[in-house]
C-alpha cells in the first residue's frame, strides 16, 4: 500500500478542535448514554439472544435510560429498530468492556472487570476517544448481525457517506423512501453514533410517517467536519485511497488495519487535545496450558469427546477429530470461532499459505485460543462436501499435562465420508 503524503491537520481543523471543550462536557450524549447502559448491565449481566443481541424484552428498558429515548410505535421492535441502542451495543463489544459469557442455557452479556477498571481510570476526554477508537478501529458489522452487502467496513461506509454529503452541510429527506439508501450507507446505527458523538444534529420523521426511526434532516456540525473530515483526509491522502472505490480494511484478532489507521491518525490529533493521555487497556489473551476437553458433534446423532493438551497445535486437533470419526485427512479445512469482540476468526489448513490471510493451524496451539467453558468453535472439513463439526468446550486446563490427544467417549455411528446420504 503506497503512502502519498504525510498527514497533517489543517489550521482550521486545529482551531476548531482546540476550541472544543472536551474536558468539561464531552460532545453529544455518548458518555452518559454509555454509562447508563453499563449501569443496566451491572454485576450480573443481561441475557441475550442465541445470536448475542439484546433480547426484545430488554430493549424498551434500555431505550428509556437514554438521554433521548425513541418513540417507535412498532409491534415487534428488534435491536436494529433502535439505531442508538444498536450503535451502543456495537461499542460495548468493540471496546472489549462487555463480552459474551456462554452459559449452558442462555448466554449473558457481562462486563469484563479488567477492562472496566481501565475504563474507570480514564477521564472524560479519554473515554470519548476510546469509544471513537472502538467504532472506527475495531468494530465490525458482524458484531450486530448486519454483515453483508457491498461495503462492510464501517469507516468505509462513513467515508463514502461523507463524500456524498451535500456541500451545504445539511441533508434533507422528504419521504420515508428517500431514506432507504441510508439503511446501507452509512447504516442507521452509524448515523445514530454520529449523533451520539456530537458530530451531527438530526431531526427524525414522526414515528407514524416513518414506521420506525428515520432521519428527516441531518446537519453536519463543526466537530463532525473536523473528526470525520480529517480522518477521511488521512485515509485518502496518506493511504492514496480513492473514496469512489472500496479499500479492503479487514479487522484481525489483534487489531488489523483499521486499528492501525486510527492510531496513525490519532498521532496528529492528540497534540491538540491535552487531556488525551491514556488509552483503554484491553489485555492480550493468555496462553492456557493443560488438557482441553471438547465435545465434537457431527449432526445431532453423532458425537465424540476428546481431550487434548493446550500445547498441541490445531493441526493435531484436526487429525484427532478426523481419526475419531473415521475420516481420511486428504482435504483442506478451517477452524473458526468468535473472538471477545464478536468477530469471526478463521484459522486455516497449513497448505493454504499464500491463499489465506488467516493464521495456519500448524502455528496456532489449542491453548492460544481464548476458550472458555461452553464456548463453541466450528471445524469445517472438505470445502467441497463441507462437513461441519461443532466443537463445544467442556473444560480448559482441566488437569495434568497430556502428551497426545485422547478419545474419551463415542456416541452414534459416524456417517460415511463418501456416502450418498448423511
Amino acid at each position: 500500500m503506497k503512502k502519498s503524503k504525510v498527514f497533517a491537520m489543517t489550521p482550521t481543523q486545529i482551531s476548531i478542535l482546540e476550541a472544543q471543550d472536551f474536558k468539561s462536557l464531552a460532545p453529544g450524549t455518548i458518555l452518559p448514554d454509555f454509562e447508563a447502559l453499563l449501569g443496566l448491565i451491572g454485576d450480573h449481566g443481561i441475557p441475550v439472544t442465541p445470536t448475542h443481541l439484546f433480547a426484545m424484552k430488554s430493549l424498551e428498558t434500555i431505550n428509556q435510560t437514554l438521554t433521548h429515548p425513541l418513540e417507535l410505535r412498532l409491534k415487534r421492535a428488534l435491536q436494529k429498530s433502535y439505531p442508538p441502542i444498536n450503535g451502543l451495543y456495537l461499542l460495548l463489544r468493540a471496546s472489549g468492556i462487555a463480552r459474551i459469557e456462554t452459559q449452558p442455557k442462555k448466554p449473558l452479556l457481562k462486563l469484563d472487570p479488567t477492562v472496566l477498571e481501565s475504563w474507570r481510570s480514564l477521564n472524560g476526554v479519554e473515554r470519548y476517544f476510546a469509544l471513537l477508537e472502538a467504532w472506527w478501529g475495531r468494530a465490525s458489522e458482524e458484531i450486530i448481525q448486519e454483515r453483508g452487502g457491498w461495503a462492510t467496513d464501517i469507516f468505509q461506509k462513513n467515508l463514502l457517506f461523507l463524500k456524498r454529503f451535500p456541500k451545504t452541510g445539511i441533508l434533507t429527506l422528504q419521504r420515508p423512501q428517500d431514506t432507504d439508501m441510508l439503511r446501507y450507507l452509512p447504516g442507521l446505527y452509524n448515523l445514530a453514533l454520529m449523533e451520539l458523538f456530537g458530530l451531527v444534529e438530526m431531526r427524525a420523521m414522526s414515528p407514524v410517517q416513518a414506521n420506525g426511526w428515520l432521519p428527516e434532516e441531518i446537519r453536519m456540525l463543526d466537530l463532525g467536519r473536523v473528526l470525520l473530515g480529517s480522518y477521511a483526509d488521512f485515509i485518502q491522502r496518506s493511504l492514496a485511497f480513492d473514496a469512489d472505490h472500496l479499500l479492503p480494511m479487514p479487522a484481525s484478532t489483534e487489531g488489523g488495519r483499521p486499528l492501525e489507521y486510527f492510531e496513525q491518525w490519532s498521532q496528529a490529533v492528540r497534540p491538540h487535545i491535552k487531556a488525551w493521555q491514556k488509552d483503554l487497556d484491553i489485555p492480550a489473551p493468555v496462553f492456557q496450558p493443560g488438557p482441553h476437553l471438547f465435545k465434537i458433534s457431527l449432526g445431532t446423532r453423532c458425537w465424540r469427546r476428546i481431550a487434548i493438551g493446550g500445547e498441541s497445535s490445531l493441526d493435531t486437533l484436526a487429525g484427532a477429530i478426523l481419526d475419531a470419526f473415521d475420516f481420511d485427512s486428504d482435504h483442506l479445512y478451517r477452524f473458526s470461532y468468535k473472538d471477545r469482540f464478536g468477530r469471526t476468526i478463521g484459522i486455516d489448513h497449513p497448505y493454504m499459505t499464500g491463499d489465506s490471510d488467516n493464521s495456519l493451524t500448524d502455528s496456532v496451539r489449542v491453548g492460544d485460543i481464548p476458550l472458555s467453558n461452553n464456548m463453541n468453535m466450528v471445524f469445517l472439513y472438505d470445502f467441497g462436501d463441507e462437513w461441519e463439526f461443532d466443537i463445544q468446550t467442556e473444560g480448559v486446563n482441566t488437569g495434568p499435562k497430556i502428551r497426545k490427544p485422547r478419545l474419551l467417549e463415542k456416541y452414534g455411528k459416524a456417517p460415511e465420508q463418501y456416502g450418498d446420504e448423511y
